[in-house]
């Protein structure tokens, strides 16, 4: 173990977000240690791969919706008698619900994510409802919203829900990005609720007013008691076809983007009373900017952040600590810089979305990757060898399917 800095131990679902927090950490001279959930025996390699992991545990979960993370727990229990106190770092939704629910477990032994009110969890802060309620509360703008419960084979459908509109799950933990979706008419929203429920059924959908959208924005951060670190705005420049909302491309570009709403945006984390890294998305349309919803836990292009000289883990795992560090280490190197996270883009062209042009071309004018790094290149070289199998895979099935059409 490193002796200058306590070990980290990184719980990732998604291995691209958790790559990112990874390469973050390692950089900053942490010792770093993976648990990885994934759907098949091997799949981690990606982010295992990684120079900075001195040592991985593969949690095979196929469906986590029926995984209740007893597997997880365990193996971080059997980790806890090697002494001292890790920082816990969950990197999405799965894996921090996990934590939040074992957290009186997990306490005595790891650093944890936590939240300031003792009767409030993580988990229900990601509830979208409870979103919005505080989003209202602190004066940002939210669109129109319905619920809809999936439990009942008939549903119970709204009358007075206004179309166009949009379809996503309540907590993103409990659906998958495919099923966001616009709907123009009652019909049709029936029959993406009643796919939806083939998938998993015991639980309630949101369907929100469909925003005619001029720009988007996401930004991470870090909260940590009363100090919370935002360095900068980014502003999306291509979405997922394939995966509604998710980033494909985006450049770094100044708070000031966002004016008042920043204030807006303080408050609401102090209201949540969160202590962790974040990530939030709002939407520009016309001269209104709308809250989209907050991740309580990285983001996506969270290394975006780190490639341009804020690294927010290491600042996370810094103030857990008590750890000074320098107020440069808050400060972006260059806005204008822009990124593509590759694994986004490569999937919109293998279901067709963009040429094998248009992907080259995405890549090559990014400034930065979030995968491939000289500085790191084993992940990237997995990478690039799994997706263009998966490329091949998807191409020939299409054929087969228009042959056999």
């Amino acid at each position: 173990m490193n002796n200058e800095k306590p070990l980290v131990i990184v719980l990732s679902r998604n291995y691209s977000t958790g790559l990112g927090v990874i390469r973050s950490l390692g950089q900053a001279g942490f010792d770093v240690e993976l648990i990885a959930s994934t759907k098949k025996r091997g799949s981690s390699i990606i982010a295992s791969s990684s120079k900075y992991v001195s040592h991985t545990i593969e949690v095979v979960s196929p469906k986590i919706q029926e995984d209740k993370g007893n597997e997880i727990v365990g193996h971080l229990l059997a980790l806890a008698i090697r002494g001292g106190k890790p920082v816990l770092f969950p990197t999405d939704d799965f894996t921090m619900m996990i934590v939040d629910k074992y957290q009186d477990i997990l306490k005595k032994y790891y650093y944890i994510p936590t939240v300031n009110d003792p009767e409030q969890t993580i988990t229900n802060l990601m509830d979208k409802r409870v979103q919005t309620a505080y989003a209202k509360k602190c004066g940002m703008r939210t669109p129109k919203e319905w619920i809809i419960s999936l439990r009942e084979e008939k549903l119970a459908i709204s009358e007075d829900i206004e179309f166009p509109c949009f379809v996503k799950p309540l907590q993103s933990v409990s659906g998958r990005k495919v099923e966001m979706r616009r709907v123009d008419d009652r019909k049709a929203l029936e029959m993406h609720l009643k796919k939806m429920q083939q998938y998993f059924k015991d639980r309630d959908v949101l369907i929100q007013e469909f925003l005619t959208i001029d720009k988007e924005y996401d930004l991470s951060g870090v909260c940590f008691g009363n100090k919370i670190f935002i360095p900068s705005v980014i502003e999306k420049t291509h979405i997922s076809n394939h995966e509604k909302g998710v980033t494909m491309c985006g450049k770094m570009v100044s708070c000031e983007v966002l004016g008042d709403m920043m204030e807006n945006i303080r408050k609401f984390l102090k209201l949540l009373g969160y202590n962790g890294m974040f990530d939030m998305e709002f939407t520009k349309c016309g001269d209104n900017i709308y809250f989209n919803e907050i991740n309580l836990r990285s983001g996506g292009p969270n290394y975006f952040y780190c490639l341009n000289g804020v690294n927010l883990p290491a600042i996370l795992v810094d103030e857990i600590l008590g750890t000074e560090h320098d107020p440069e280490r808050e400060t972006v190197r260059e806005y204008g810089k822009s990124f593509v996270y590759e694994k986004v883009a490569w999937e919109d062209y293998i279901y067709s979305f963009m040429t094998k042009d248009e992907l080259e071309q995405c890549i090559n004018d990014a400034d930065y990757t979030l995968l491939v790094n000289d500085e790191d290149p084993k992940p990237g070289k997995h990478f690039k060898r799994r997706i263009r199998l998966s490329a091949i895979k998807q191409k020939l099935k299409m054929m087969v399917g228009r042959t056999n059409g």
